[in-house]
């Protein structure tokens, strides 16, 4: 069964296991807590296990194994995309070699020249339970004693085709399917509708939409696959890691609502590993830790499984202290290393610690604070600590202000992770390892429960807040978690500056006030290899971060001195982000890379701040840890394990320029031209329609149509005197543009040039774009995925750049029913004759798509034919996508003879309708989703459900009526994004199709 595995491996340079199959139930101690109630599921009996491998090789995918008893190997499946919670969403598994069942707790780094060489980590791990009707469709109760006993995932796999199965895992809980389709070793992983489904009444109860992104960190380990980019690979190393995880045992059972946690009961020291760890593991651990962080909520709350603590207003930092070696080494939120900094804190480090407790080394986690003279926290004087190297300077500044390290974790003692084990364990051990007769090294005091008490004690004291842990809470490095949660007794933000005004009066040597943006995730990724871009737009991560207010108060002449001083080195000639809706003067960009925090009032509805004022330099932050903190969207009412998401994965955080009210154009109209300009004539039904009125009507309907456009090159159709006047297309932007809009160079093969496209990511973008009179939408079938790789000849064909991987196929209908002669213009007049024999010819090929049971979808083109959409996985090129237009163009027309038309020349359509499957062609662009179109009746491109096809017309749907229609209809094509289908099981599908 292992023969393809062990073939494809070499054991002497991969730390895979060699398949001697030695792990046994009896070591297998990742499984979470995971209690699940699902009809017939006997908890009592053993089940098989599975495992989810994220490896991040040639590329990322996640391997899902399921373990066979009868065949003692792992049935193993690749699956690209990862799993879903969403039942409407397939994902394809591709079949590999089974594995051997070693491999369930494989994670670490296969070395490059070696068969899959990248990182491995163990997304997930539990045990699963086949589902005793899963041979059947539709199951019922007096049938179930007829449906055979299955034993065995091997039975299913072999011969049925599809395995059902519960998943107990730690991320994944509940029903899923493994369907195989008809192309070989081909299978579609199906979540199925249970309490754990995403859409289901009780489901997505973290509020997260996709699980890969939420939860990326290994459930052994708490690492990610690039924590361990850092680490040596080696086969000794690999076993240091297994046996770290293999070792280390401890009770979950916590007892209730104690006083203190030291009354827990002492923890069993003999089940802790005690050996020494080489020095490259020790180093390892260390280097891939990044502190855990706390999400911001609103109020203070009682509750008996949560444990509070002061927030210290200090520099985060996590330490190691090598027994062996006699160091100590300090590092800090950054990761950058600052132990030379501190030196009474290295100093008291090495004999703070109880030896009897570990022998080899110890990391913890804890704030390092300067105290006034009464004990409260002092940051001013602490921030003169921060950027100082020289040995002198550092020792008298030592002297003046000390430093005290307050621990509040432990994550590893020697060789034993100990970040999986409950917040309240690892607390517990902290405590017996700290000395108490120390005054520099203290434990963080804290108090259970009563998190009200303690906030208005801290707030009495005028501290910065409290931090809330949950007490059965791992510890994820890197992970903004809501099992940790801050409440402050001053709202504050912590920003990056992005740009400032030039200084007036006793501040013209200086700056005015600073521009401030934060990002709006933790996904941001900035890193300093960013700093030398010389191009905002090639920075792919940068639409993440967002404007949310100026600043010209709370800064010393000194503070004002150093903050401008450092500004001039980073400025740039560009706005960094993508949306600013307002400048208050003249501003000087800077590349993203200070960061401030600032006191203020409150959050306004465009989530600007309200009076920030200038608090401090925060050189501990790198800044893609500044995330928009608003309590509102983690508020506490029954404490915070189940918090819901309040905004939609696909969407921007939305930003809105415009008052209340009737007149949608009051805040902004001073910044678009010649809104009264009569762009469609008055007609008989109704009065003319304004350029304010356009604008106003792409404004409404912002929200539906964003995100059909988002990173997709836009193709300019301009009709800057209406459609009455001169119009013309463009493509190339040349011209100056607002620092909101965005744009991207695609070298162009017919012009041996490149071509600088605009494109919509936002609102702001969008009405530019009507203010320069576009009255239609153009943008491409597909997206651009690096804007750095898109303006190179030997690359705008490429995966890198994306343009060139369609995400849907489309066809366009246009009826040339009704031409009478042979100078008839190219696209014939509107005709409710002709439109209907485009949708008979429409509903012909949605019968195609239905028997081979394709998903498509279907909008009006707002003239006289239809378009129809396919979406597609983007794996495939325009030239594919068209070649297989083509194919479903040939069906179509042996099942219609003489009704439709490929024909190029227009005179050659007469009487037919002319099916463009061209359109599938790099570059080529159809109006969008919910375009208006330069017609007299001002017609717009609307999504529709084929059933709707029957009764409707074109004129139905116009830009006066469109919006609010829109407001209390369901969009068709919500879902498009979801349905991704892969062009090689449809292809295999016609390849069986009779015509």
């Amino acid at each position: 069964m292992l023969d393809e595995y062990k073939k494809k491996r070499n054991f002497k340079a991969s730390p895979e296991p060699n398949g001697n199959n030695n792990l046994n139930k009896e070591s297998f101690t990742a499984i979470g807590d995971a209690c699940i109630s699902i009809e017939d599921n006997d908890p009592s009996k053993s089940r098989p296990r599975f495992v989810i491998q994220k490896h991040e090789a040639t590329r990322l995918h996640y391997d899902f194994r399921l373990e066979s008893i009868k065949e003692n190997v792992l049935l193993s499946w690749a699956i690209p995309k990862g799993p879903s919670l969403d039942p409407s969403i397939k994902r394809l598994a591709i079949q590999t070699e089974d594995h051997p069942v070693d491999y369930l707790s494989f994670e670490g780094v296969i070395p490059e020249g070696n068969y899959g060489a990248g990182t491995v980590i163990v997304w997930d791990i539990g045990e699963y339970s086949l589902e005793k009707n899963a041979l059947t469709k539709y199951p019922t109760k007096e049938h179930r004693g007829e449906i055979p006993e299955v034993l065995d995932v091997s039975e299913l796999e072999k011969k049925y085709g599809k395995i059902t199965f519960v998943l107990y895992g730690q991320k994944l809980k509940g029903k899923f399917s493994l369907v195989k389709t008809r192309t070989k070793n081909q299978w579609l992983l199906i979540k199925l509708e249970d309490d754990f489904a995403l859409c289901s009444n009780n489901s997505d109860k973290n509020g997260v939409k996709d699980i890969t992104e939420s939860r990326p960190e290994s459930v052994l380990t708490g690492k990610t696959n690039m924590d361990l980019l850092h680490y040596k690979s080696s086969k000794t190393l690999e076993k240091d890691v297994k046996a770290e995880n293999s070792n280390l045992k401890y009770s979950a059972e916590i007892t209730n609502n104690p006083n203190t946690l030291d009354t827990l009961g002492d923890h069993n020291l003999d089940a802790i590993n005690l050996s020494p760890a080489n020095q490259s593991f020790k180093q390892m651990c260390f280097e891939g830790i990044k502190p855990m962080l706390s999400s911001l909520t609103d109020k203070p709350f009682n509750n008996k499984d949560w444990i509070f603590e002061i927030k210290w207003d200090g520099v985060r930092a996590i330490t190691l202290v090598d027994r062996l070696t006699k160091t100590c080494t300090i590092k800090s939120r950054r990761g950058d290393t600052i132990t030379q900094r501190y030196p009474e804190l290295e100093n008291t480090l090495k004999s703070a610690l109880r030896e009897d407790m570990f022998k080899d080394f110890v990391i913890l986690d804890g704030e390092i604070v300067i105290l006034d003279n009464e004990g409260y926290p002092d940051f001013q004087n602490h921030q003169k600590r921060m950027n100082i190297d020289s040995r002198k300077s550092i020792e008298i500044l030592s002297e003046l202000y000390p430093a005290v390290y307050y621990v509040f974790d432990i994550l590893y003692l020697d060789n034993n992770n100990l970040m999986q084990l409950p917040f309240a364990e690892r607390r517990k051990i902290l405590v017996d390892l700290i000395k108490k007769e120390n005054s520099k090294i203290r434990i963080s005091d804290f108090v259970e429960e009563f998190g009200i008490d303690v906030f208005e004690t801290v707030r009495r004291m005028n501290l910065e807040g409290i931090i809330g842990k949950h007490r059965n809470s791992k510890y994820h490095s890197d992970i903004r978690s809501r099992d940790w949660l801050k409440i402050k007794n001053i709202k504050t933000q912590d920003c990056i500056v992005i740009g400032y005004t030039r200084g007036e009066g006793n501040r013209k040597n200086y700056f005015g006030s600073l521009l401030l943006a934060a990002a709006i995730d933790d996904t941001l990724n900035y890193t300093r290899t960013n700093t030398n871009n010389n191009n905002a737009n090639s920075n792919t991560n940068i639409n993440k971060l967002r404007f949310i207010g100026h600043t010209g108060s709370g800064f010393s002449f000194e503070s004002l001195s150093i903050i401008h001083k450092r500004l001039r080195e980073l400025e740039i000639p560009y706005c960094p982000v993508d949306s600013i809706p307002y400048l208050n003067r003249e501003t000087v960009w800077v590349r993203p890379m200070t960061v401030l925090e600032v006191k203020f009032n409150n959050w306004t509805n465009n989530m600007i701040m309200r009076a920030p004022i200038f608090l401090r330099i925060r050189e501990d932050k790198p800044p893609h840890q500044c995330v928009i903190e608003n309590s509102s969207l983690t508020s506490s009412p029954k404490i915070a394990d189940k918090i819901k998401k309040d905004e939609d994965d696909d969407s921007d955080l939305k930003i809105t320029n415009y008052e209340n009210g009737n007149n949608h154009l009051t805040a902004i109209d001073q910044q678009f031209s010649n809104l009264k300009k009569e762009f469609w004539s008055a007609t008989e039904y109704r009065p003319a329609i304004t350029k304010g009125d356009l604008i106003e009507y792409y404004d409404k309907i912002s929200e539906h149509l964003l995100p059909y456009l988002r990173d997709r090159p836009i193709s300019l159709s301009r009709y800057p005197d209406g459609i009455y006047g001169k119009a013309f297309y463009q493509k190339d932007w040349k011209n100056e543009k607002p620092c909101y809009v965005r744009t991207v160079k695609v070298y162009s093969e017919s012009n041996s040039d490149e071509i600088n496209y605009i494109v919509c990511n936002n609102k702001e973008t969008l009405l530019w774009l009507v203010n320069l009179g576009c009255i239609e939408i153009h943008p491409w079938n597909s997206r651009v995925n690096d804007y750095n790789q898109c303006n190179k000849m030997d690359v705008i064909e490429t995966e890198e750049c994306g343009l060139n991987y369609p995400d849907f196929i489309v066809f366009d209908l246009d009826p040339y029913i009704n031409i009478d002669n042979e100078n008839e213009s190219k696209e014939p007049a509107y005709s409710l004759t002709a439109f209907r024999a485009t949708v008979e010819v429409a509903l012909g090929l949605k019968g195609i798509f239905d028997e081979l049971n394709i998903k498509s979808y279907v909008k009006t083109s707002g003239k006289t034919g239809l378009h129809i959409f396919l979406p597609v996985v983007n794996l495939y090129t325009y030239k594919q996508t068209r070649e297989f237009a083509r194919v479903i163009s040939q069906i179509l027309n042996k099942r219609n003879p003489g009704k439709i038309t490929t024909e190029w020349k227009t005179t050659d359509r007469k009487g037919k309708v002319f099916f463009d499957y061209n359109q599938n062609s790099i570059g080529k662009t159809l109006a969008s989703i919910f375009s208006t179109r330069p017609v007299e009746d001002a017609t717009v491109s609307v999504p529709l459900k084929w059933e709707e096809l029957v009764d409707i017309i074109p004129t139905d749907f116009i830009m006066m009526t469109v919006p609010d229609l829109y407001k209390r209809k369901i969009n068709p094509w919500k879902d498009i994004s979801s349905h991704r289908q892969n062009l090689e099981e449809i292809l295999e599908r016609i390849s069986d199709f009779k015509v």
